[in-house]
């Protein structure tokens, strides 16, 4: 029999070894901050404008983490504004802006710099610049060999454009002013096939971009001035040079925050970033 004394030591001793022996509390888990999902902005556009948007945007993804910069190849501004309307792109980069058509598609267009169009020439051309009649005249047919405006004896081989390109449409045929562009000229698709065509065709005039000139620095090119003007940052600002494109961004008009962000970015550091590349800021 146990008495009450053992009874209550026996208790005690139960209470005791409880105690000691229950569960233990466990202390939170202690894992490493999850890192916030990466989000690709989807970029693509004209093959002039895009490289000025790349520009701006360096170290953008350091400022923004969690989100990257996903500029995809193989299209330009009208391809890029179609992209953003299927669902496909979440911004497009221009050269130009919206068609009254493309507007009725519920797209925001946000300019960000300007650019001159320049015409240029194969460095084993003598001429460093042209009249706007002359220019005329070698873009019409009326003018063919380099002899008419140098020294030097040799056929002018004219480059240019697709007809849906903007620069052909909003620089070169205004500046015709009516005339017709002769049919034998070589017309190139690209951005970078024209770059390519003036650096490594002797004797060649064509059209393209100031800024990506400035940034691919071909050394067979040379820039020519129209009607006494230089091409430049400044002289588009002044409107002393007045053949130039503006620059802008395309999305719908529900945009995510970050594609508003980015964008934001963009306007605010391009005065500061793009002149140093010829690219002119937007007046205002």
């Amino acid at each position: 029999m146990v008495n009450r004394r053992t009874f209550l030591m026996l208790l005690s001793a139960t209470g005791v070894a409880t105690a000691c022996t229950g569960p233990a509390v466990s202390a939170p888990p202690t894992t490493a901050p999850r890192p916030a999902a990466s989000l690709a902005l989807r970029l693509s556009g004209s093959g002039s404008a895009v490289p000025a948007a790349q520009k701006a945007s360096e170290g953008y993804e350091s400022q923004a983490p969690g989100v990257k910069l996903d500029f995809k190849e193989g299209s330009n501004s009208g391809g890029a504004i179609r992209g953003v309307i299927d669902g496909t792109l979440d911004i497009g980069v221009v050269n130009r802006p919206l068609t009254e058509a493309e507007a009725r598609e519920g797209l925001v267009y946000q300019p960000f710099a300007k650019d001159a169009v320049v015409f240029a020439v194969h460095q084993t051309t003598p001429v460093r610049g042209l009249r706007t009649a002359q220019l005329r005249d070698v873009y019409n047919g009326t003018t063919t060999s380099w002899r008419a405006l140098s020294d030097t004896d040799a056929p002018i081989i004219v480059l240019d454009r697709d007809e849906d390109e903007a620069q052909r449409k909003l620089v070169l045929l205004p500046l015709m002013a009516g005339r017709a562009v002769k049919h034998d000229v070589v017309t190139l698709t690209s951005a970078g096939d024209m770059m390519s065509a003036l650096d490594s065709t002797p004797y060649a005039i064509g059209y393209t971009s100031l800024g990506l000139l400035k940034q691919r620095a071909p050394k067979n090119v040379a820039i020519l001035d129209l009607d006494e003007v230089r091409p430049s940052a400044t002289t588009v600002a002044s409107g002393a040079y007045p053949w130039s494109l503006t620059f802008g961004f395309v999305t719908r008009a529900n945009a995510s925050a970050e594609a508003r962000e980015y964008i934001a970015h963009v306007q605010r550091v391009a005065p500061s970033l793009l002149p140093a590349l010829e690219y002119a800021p937007l007046a205002g």
